[in-house]
């Protein structure tokens, strides 16, 4: 005669079945069955312990000797039993709780300064620049500061009553150079790093001119350009 006894497994049920006449277990080692399943069941849940939930069931059950004793389970059959009770763990669970990132994008202004600014506060172009005039004549009154077109190093300076008068040459580097001439005064000397802000020298009419004004001349790799085409 047969006896089936019924093991609740989470929200499973697996039948165990027992041939009378081979010898029929005693109730309490189906008791103890069922205690040790529930046990097990309870022990995964528990967050206390680490690992996954396979991992802690594992431990538990090779760290006891006395079960494994009673019990006489073998791998290949507590690993069966795990599998029904606890979901497997992927990444295609739809059950399995997903970590999302969220990147806020903020909009910053982007600040550019110019490359290139007007050497003098106020000015008005008195004379052009053509093939016998290398240059501009930028009016102004006498005694305006100059300042550099852009941040370089002074290169020459001179002095002198004829042709350019008292004047400047400011290397930027890359082959572009600068020229300030027909200044009243010089506030830099030869070697001096200076910036856009840094005020060289003053408005004048020294040399061959026949009134207050800044000529300036503007040079690439040796050669002048017309500085028009790089002023804002």
């Amino acid at each position: 005669m047969n006896q089936n006894y019924i093991l609740n497994l989470g929200k499973h049920q697996i039948t165990v079945k027992f041939n009378r006449k081979r010898g029929r277990p005693g109730k309490s080692l189906v008791y103890r069955l069922d205690e040790f399943v529930s046990q097990l069941i309870s022990l995964t849940a528990d967050k206390r312990y680490s690992g996954q939930p396979i991992s802690r069931a594992l431990r538990y059950v090779f760290e006891n000797k006395q079960i494994k004793k009673t019990l006489g389970f073998n791998l290949a059959m507590f690993t069966l039993l795990a599998g029904i009770v606890i979901p497997p763990i992927s990444a295609f669970n739809p059950a399995q709780p997903v970590e999302t990132a969220t990147v806020v994008a903020t909009d910053e202004a982007l600040v550019t300064e110019k490359s290139v600014r007007v050497p003098l506060d106020s000015f008005e172009v008195s004379q052009g620049y053509n093939g016998l005039h290398q240059g501009i004549d930028l009016n102004e009154v006498e005694g305006a500061p100059i300042y550099p077109l852009m941040e370089g190093r002074v290169e020459r300076v001179f002095y002198t009553r004829f042709s350019y008068g008292n004047h400047i040459l400011i290397n930027h580097g890359s082959g572009f150079k600068s020229l300030y001439a027909h200044l009243a005064k010089i506030v830099v000397k030869e070697g001096d790093e200076v910036d856009k802000n840094t005020v060289i020298g003053t408005v004048g009419h020294t040399g061959w001119a026949t009134g207050s004004h800044l000529h300036l001349e503007a040079y690439d790799n040796g050669r002048t350009f017309n500085p028009l085409t790089i002023l804002k």
